[in-house]
């Protein structure tokens, strides 16, 4: 976990492409052969790094948003991570890597399944998947040029739910109802909560990316 903070620290603050192992290897004061023993090359890093920053979030769901259906926490949890990238300009650089990578983007949508069958959306798992991989890599590529745009990210939040849902075969006017019930908790007092969780319950280090 060292060498992974270590590592998403460089990452955040100077792009995926710009550090190399060796630039690792020695801000962890330890050799490269080392390194690569564990991590062989810098994209399984990055990887990890994305599967534990996803974990991490979902995690908060299945703990605090329990009584709400699948498809409320699903909206919830796209518009408190979106928002917490717009709010921190180190982790949307971090996550701008992640989907100018194709092979890491398919990593996230293979975490967003398994927490989505995990939590009861209903349907089956290559439309599922095939529904995640669109929504959230059109709707990423609107959010990362949002500002040219004038896109306001709870906009374009809603946008990526309605999207993923209305490819899964829900009606539009349960999909409203459903993003009207979530209305209350996109308010700072529960985003504030989220941001909370996970500084405390993260396995990587948040504490310089994202302001609590």
């Amino acid at each position: 976990m060292e060498i992974v903070n270590t590592a998403f620290r460089l990452f955040a603050e100077k792009r995926y492409d710009n550090v190399q192992m060796k630039d690792i290897a020695e801000a962890c004061d330890i050799s490269k052969s080392l390194l690569q023993h564990y991590f062989p090359k810098k994209i399984v890093l990055l990887s990890t790094m994305l599967n534990e920053l996803m974990l991490s979030a979902f995690i908060y769901s299945n703990e605090q948003l329990t009584n709400l259906l699948p498809e409320q926490r699903t909206m919830i949890q796209m518009s408190f991570l979106l928002r917490t990238l717009d709010e921190n300009p180190k982790m949307e650089s971090f996550i701008k890597d992640i989907f100018e990578n194709p092979e890491l983007t398919t990593e996230l949508v293979l975490v967003s399944l398994d927490w989505l069958e995990s939590i009861g959306v209903a349907g089956e798992t290559s439309v599922i998947r095939y529904a995640i991989n669109f929504a959230v890599s059109g709707g990423m590529a609107v959010f990362f040029k949002r500002k040219l745009l004038h896109a306001s990210v709870e906009g374009i939040a809603e946008n990526i739910a309605q999207a993923f849902y209305l490819l899964i075969g829900e009606d539009r006017q349960k999909i409203d109802r459903v993003y009207l019930s979530t209305a209350k908790y996109n308010t700072d007092r529960y985003f504030q909560q989220f941001i909370t969780y996970l500084h405390a319950h993260a396995t990587i280090d948040l504490s310089a990316e994202i302001k609590i």
